[in-house]
């Protein structure tokens, strides 16, 4: 009996194993600001979530308490996103913190070119705010679209260039702001990774913004990986910062 049921552990692992093997590996959208161009396998459900603090000496002070993107291959080459984050709120005034939650953001991402040589790998990826799903002060008087085009080039197997050229629309204007972004991606050891991203808006009326973000991953498995990044705002230098952590779960 004891033979036996080794044998059969044996069988079961091995299985498993064989099971793992045949896993897509994990490609996630976050950390970053910048958007990659790589979408869902069709049919396949993916959670990416964090946590956050964002500060400005004596401004506003916002706790992420959870950050949530569903991603579903809805075809081959296209998927649907659902967004949203939960907010610890304080403007820097009142002694406590206000909690709300941040618009519906829903979305479609389409790969247009698989990248080849100097070519890129290149997406479409279409989203709107929604002006009646969230807590009340978050929300954007009217729909808020943005669109994107992303962009990724693959230099060697541990190094890459991605960036995302877009407009956002705040809900209020009819005039949008201009995303422009750029960033360098490295890999080591086939579990770490790498970042820097230098991305900014420009706005006439609002004003621009010039921020970069730089963090680490690490896949803790085929399905799952871990991050930690942090914002530096050249504007506001020594009186903002943000940082983050999260976690990406290939689920099926």
């Amino acid at each position: 009996m004891s033979i036996r049921f080794i044998l059969l552990v044996l069988v079961f692992v091995c299985c498993i194993g064989h099971a793992q093997e045949d896993q897509p590996v994990i490609a996630a959208d976050r950390p970053g600001a910048l958007t990659g161009p790589h979408v869902m396998p069709y049919h396949k459900l993916q959670w990416e979530t964090g946590i956050g603090f964002e500060s400005t000496k004596g401004g506003p002070r916002t706790v992420t308490l959870n950050t949530t993107l569903l991603r579903f291959g809805l075809f081959k080459h296209a998927e649907i996103r659902v967004g949203t984050n939960f907010l610890l709120s304080n403007d820097g005034q009142a002694p406590k913190y206000t909690f709300g939650i941040a618009p519906l953001n829903v979305g479609l991402k389409a790969q247009l070119n698989e990248g080849s040589g100097i070519l890129p790998t290149v997406a479409f990826l279409a989203q709107v705010q929604s002006p009646h799903i969230g807590t009340k002060d978050q929300l954007p008087p009217h729909l808020a679209p943005s669109v994107y085009f992303l962009f990724e080039h693959v230099v060697t197997n541990w190094f890459n260039v991605g960036y995302n050229i877009g407009a956002e629309w705040d809900g209020a204007s009819a005039k949008p702001s201009t995303f422009l972004g750029v960033g360098v991606y490295f890999s080591f050891a086939d579990k770490w990774g790498a970042f820097l991203e230098n991305y900014n808006r420009f706005n006439s009326q609002i004003g621009h913004s010039y921020m970069t973000e730089f963090g680490v991953t690490w896949l803790a498995s085929r399905r799952v990986q871990l991050d930690l990044y942090a914002d530096l705002d050249f504007k506001r230098f020594g009186t903002f910062f943000n940082v983050s952590c999260g976690v990406s779960w290939l689920i099926n």
